[in-house]
């Protein structure tokens, strides 16, 4: 029985590879771990590897259980198997024209990503690669991954991302369209300019959710946005200067939270005083209600955005599931989500931007709109800049919308156009300027 299973496995890859003439039959083994990183870690970036060279366009690569598979009924093993000898001899095994090997690890605050390219038949090393990641998160070698399967297939997988130090998105240019940006002066935020014009808003039959149909074109005039969440730093400056957690109407702003702001005066005492959770300081406002991101906004002199303003911005002219493209893959490195975010928030401008330069719409923290909820709103909005349902839905809940991902929701959620409401907490934003209010 079970080489009656391995030779059908062999037969449906031949088969495969047989349909796919133009592409070569290859496979990769795990890549070892080295010092500083976990066996656990190196398998999640080996699978990653595995599904970048299948970007490439250029291989057809075993799947890890096939591999997994066959070489169990051999007695080899997909890790530890890190000499040519052994390279060569499970490549003999899988019956396939290349074999990718190598090992990453970490030395001091850099991490190194090695790969090397075996020619089967012959027994040797094509051609070796290495990528350098210095002060990255262990997040940045996704894209050290991505560079390097480019670098040795001779293939670019969509577009090529450098990892950066430190912060390896505020630093990356080589993509972004050119985009103007301004510096508001009240709170210091760096806003992008949106120009007028239409785009596509929600998504097509047979994708997303009821409440994203049906999809339509709508026009927006030009308006700035926030190309960074308003931080809790920046937050508990408005609160410090505002004296109290309340808004003109005495509707609550903000409750406390461990990863965002504490009341640091005492509840009875005025003004208060507020200050960022140690460590969070960069890292998205959080529990922030829609009266409090409403409050922020008038006391900047810039407004929450609308919900086609918003998504206009995160699509920055995509028609895909994301701004960057379809592939679930690719979100680890624009967002942080439940998948990568170590349950808890980060500091904004640490995942790479969309093409217009704008951080963060995917993941981090979701955002409040000014509009009310109504899912059924898309079937009557209007063309040109829709305003939202002009009252709240007759069950007489405060409901608003809510967009972008979040750092403990799950990848369908980051889409682009993905509709939520929200009451009060867990919520962050950015601030909008109509283009005609900005001082000249």
């Amino acid at each position: 029985m079970k080489k009656l299973a391995l030779i059908t496995l062999l037969v449906l890859f031949a088969a495969t590879a047989c349909a796919q003439e133009t592409k070569i039959t290859a496979a990769v083994m795990d890549l070892e771990a080295k010092q500083g990183i976990s066996v656990a870690d190196a398998s999640l970036l080996s699978d990653y590897l595995r599904t970048q060279l299948v970007n490439v366009g250029k291989f057809t690569i075993v799947t890890r259980e096939n591999m997994e598979m066959i070489l169990n009924e051999q007695k080899l093993q997909l890790t530890g198997c890190t000499s040519r000898e052994c390279v060569v001899q499970v490549g003999q095994v899988l019956g396939v024209r290349k074999m990718f090997s190598g090992s990453v690890g970490k030395v001091g605050q850099t991490y190194q990503v090695d790969l090397k390219v075996y020619d089967v038949e012959s027994g040797q090393i094509e051609k070796a690669e290495c990528e350098i990641c210095q002060k990255c998160e262990i997040d940045a070698l996704y894209i050290s991954l991505r560079n390097i399967a480019s670098k040795i297939s001779g293939f670019q997988v969509k577009e090529e991302a450098v990892p950066q130090s430190a912060q390896p998105a505020k630093e990356l240019q080589s993509t972004l369209l050119k985009t103007e940006e301004i510096t508001w002066k009240k709170d210091s935020s760096q806003m992008i300019y949106i120009p007028a014009g239409e785009f596509t808003m929600g998504s097509p039959e047979g994708e997303g959710n009821p409440n994203e149909h049906p999809q339509h074109n709508v026009y927006v005039d030009a308006y700035y946005i926030n190309k960074y969440e308003i931080t809790n730093g920046q937050f508990s400056n408005f609160l410090n200067e505002w004296g109290k957690d309340t808004d003109e109407n005495e509707k609550t702003m903000i409750y406390e939270n461990s990863l965002g702001l504490k009341k640091i005066s005492g509840w009875f005492k005025t003004p208060q005083e507020w200050k960022p959770s140690p460590g969070y300081e960069d890292n998205p406002a959080i529990d922030v209600t829609w009266y409090g991101a409403v409050q922020y906004a008038k006391w900047a002199g810039k407004r929450l955005p609308t919900e086609a303003e918003w998504e206009k911005a995160c699509r920055a002219g995509s028609t895909t599931k994301y701004s960057f493209g379809d592939e679930k893959s690719r979100l680890f490195e624009h967002a942080w989500f439940k998948e990568n975010s170590g349950e808890k928030t980060h500091p904004v401008g640490t995942r790479l931007p969309n093409i217009w330069g704008i951080y963060d719409m995917h993941g981090n923290v979701v955002e409040w709109c000014v509009d009310w909820y109504d899912e059924n709103y898309y079937k009557s909005s209007p063309y040109k800049n829709p305003q939202g349902p002009s009252s709240p839905p007759e069950n007489g809940r405060e409901l608003h919308i809510v967009r972008g991902g979040s750092w403990n929701g799950d990848a369908g959620s980051c889409r682009s156009a993905y509709r939520e409401y929200g009451w009060y907490y867990g919520k962050s934003f950015r601030c909008t300027v109509s283009a005609s209010d900005v001082p000249k």
